[in-house]
């Protein structure tokens, strides 16, 4: 949402009255926000149950636990149950999860659904490139500042695999998703105009 925001704040400071400043900055935010609920949607209730690709903490906290439970089994059982679960195991084991981050161990319980693709990374991938593009032809002298907000979308994929909340596999899909879905809509007219001020519309 803060990248969201920040984004349609920087299309909008670039235009010359404040009605178009106005105008720009909900168009882009609305558009925006529209774009990622839709993906969010489509991967956590269509793609990500579809192909049924098990997290790796879940993973670690099953083997490190030895539970014995099935992780197959385990992702058919309600989402609260599920959550419910991964939190006592990890609270009956004070020895194999002592060295691990109580904030990391709370993410692995609130992120109980399926690992593929990574959603985080494919909305940071996305709003990296659009924002890359957005710098790039903003007429700024500066323009290799448009490497930042890759770089932000690099960093965010790591962080995901980091705490192992996905994997390689995982991160790299729902990136390259991220820059496909981008560069479509940056390379549509129509859908460009919606995203980017008119000023930077330009041929790419």
């Amino acid at each position: 949402m803060v990248i969201v925001l920040f984004a349609s704040l920087l299309f909008a400071l670039g235009q010359p009255s404040g009605k178009e400043k106005i105008h720009v900055f909900l168009r882009s935010f609305f558009v925006l926000i529209l774009i990622l609920s839709a993906f969010g949607v489509l991967n956590e209730n269509v793609i990500k149950p579809a192909l049924k690709y098990a997290r790796p903490s879940h993973a670690y906290i099953i083997t490190h636990t030895k539970s014995g439970v099935n992780l197959d089994s385990l992702y058919t059982i309600d989402l609260i149950k599920r959550k419910l679960f991964f939190q006592e195991l990890l609270a009956s084991d004070t020895v194999n999860f002592k060295a691990i981050d109580r904030r990391i161990l709370n993410h692995w319980v609130e992120e109980a659904g399926y690992s593929f693709p990574s959603g985080h990374s494919f909305n940071a991938f996305m709003l990296g490139s659009i924002l890359a593009f957005s710098i790039y032809h903003s007429g700024i002298r500066k323009k290799w500042l448009y490497v930042i907000p890759l770089f932000w979308a690099c960093l965010v994929g790591l962080s995901r695999v980091a705490i192992g909340a996905h994997s390689a596999l995982d991160v790299s899909v729902g990136a390259g998703m991220g820059l496909i879905i981008s560069h479509t809509l940056i390379g549509i007219r129509l859908t460009r105009k919606l995203i980017t001020p008119k000023r930077l519309d330009v041929k790419i």
